[in-house]
């Protein structure tokens, strides 16, 4: 795939977009009565087991992490050629390298002389970009070019039999959309089809321009839950005013949110405290960013929480039933372009992924995972305000079989 033109200008506001429109119509009336279908809906439970089987975590590893396109990275992070950054997906050793052509390419980080790795990416750190003229194994020094082909290997006396042509790195199914790298972790599948794999969300994507927001910050940090109790989390408004009461609780109206079944994706509404503001203004001036917080769901791991001035990325990618990477990665619309900008976004940083993501959802998403067990709850309950805990189990189970 070739590199895309990441510094291209910002598109249109999102908010000139019909479909926006007709969300917050919907959040208007949602929030002058109990309006959604979802109120319609009766009390719903979830089996603890879903959280804690090893049988069940092995089928979403092998028919959804390792066959759906997962996205796992912005590309602004390899955006000057020679980058290279590896990580653990999954339990799978990924690397993606910017060839010195412009070619974006992700591959098994995996020396096919002898299966050692060709560049280290601790899953801890999720790697960090480095410049590369070429890979070469630690081991036995066989070297790659960037493209993934085999340049060479010491003593090619000793290995008579071997084409170099068949030996390049096993490259995984991947594209550039939207500026973001998405890739396959079976290196046997067909090239993703992005656009529709989203569906009815490529078009909110390009909308809200996400290819032209620049990679600021990220980080990335296991915790002791399930995958699936964090993707809950992000999926219901229930809980801010009263989880987030000291940090952003006070932004938000108590529980008023909208929400569409995409495909298997989900697109989310909440109300904020200053949604009503929009009644005063004209229908093209209304912002799903600034008079409400939307949030898409994309099947089976991402999570797009969009801020008012910048983006939030969470990819959530399972170790083990009660383990989980979260990766959080911050998009700006624009590199800071002095140091009040940049002490603005540094101090939102702080406050989103230190005082709300890890400092009150996370923890509390392993506290439930060690409860899980314990017995004190055959069943979970859903309620009304949560039916996209319904709407997302019911697309894995779909998925799953």
């Amino acid at each position: 795939m070739t590199m895309p033109d990441i510094g291209a200008a910002p598109a249109a506001p999102a908010a000139t977009a019909p479909h926006w429109q007709a969300l917050f119509q919907r959040l208007l009336a949602e929030m002058g009565g109990r309006t959604s279908p979802d109120w319609q809906a009766d009390v719903a439970g979830l089996d603890p087991a879903l959280y804690t089987d090893p049988a069940r975590f092995g089928r979403e590893r092998e028919r959804l992490f390792r066959r759906l396109p997962l996205f796992l990275r912005p590309v602004d992070q390899l955006r000057e050629p020679g980058s290279v950054m590896a990580c653990e997906v999954c339990g799978v050793p990924v690397l993606i390298a910017h060839s010195r052509e412009g070619r974006v390419k992700a591959f098994l980080n995996v020396c096919r002389h002898r299966g050692a790795r060709l560049v280290d990416g601790a899953s801890e750190s999720w790697g960090e970009p480095c410049r590369r003229q070429s890979l070469v194994c630690p081991y036995h020094g066989w070297t790659y070019r960037l493209d993934g082909s085999l340049a060479g290997l010491p003593r090619a006396e000793a290995f008579p039999s071997i084409e170099k042509h068949a030996l390049g790195l096993r490259e995984l199914p991947s594209a550039v959309r939207h500026g973001m790298i998405w890739a396959v972790l079976d290196p046997s599948a067909a090239e993703p089809d992005i656009a529709a794999f989203l569906g009815p969300l490529d078009t909110d994507l390009a909308t809200i321009d996400l290819g032209g927001h620049r990679f600021y910050r990220q980080h990335a940090i296991k915790r002791a839950a399930n995958w699936k109790l964090i993707v809950e989390a992000f999926l219901e408004i229930y809980h801010v005013t009263r989880l987030h009461a000291g940090t952003i609780g006070p932004f938000f109206a108590d529980a008023v949110s909208v929400s569409d079944a995409v495909g298997p994706h989900i697109r989310f509404l909440a109300a904020r405290e200053r949604t009503t503001e929009i009644r005063a203004l004209p229908p093209e001036r209304w912002s799903p960013q600034h008079h409400g917080t939307l949030v898409h769901f994309v099947m089976p791991n991402s999570i797009f929480v969009y801020h008012p001035d910048y983006i939030s990325h969470l990819g959530l990618f399972p170790n083990a039933p009660d383990e989980t990477l979260f990766v959080h990665s911050m998009l700006t619309p624009e590199v800071p372009p002095d140091e009040k900008t940049e002490t603005h976004w540094a101090r939102s940083f702080e406050l989103i992924d230190g005082g709300v993501f890890n400092g009150e959802d996370l923890p509390t998403c392993e506290q439930i995972q060690r409860g899980m067990g314990s017995g004190a709850n055959e069943r979970l309950i859903v309620g009304r305000l949560e039916q996209n805990l319904r709407r997302f189990h019911a697309s894995l189970d779909a998925a799953l079989g």
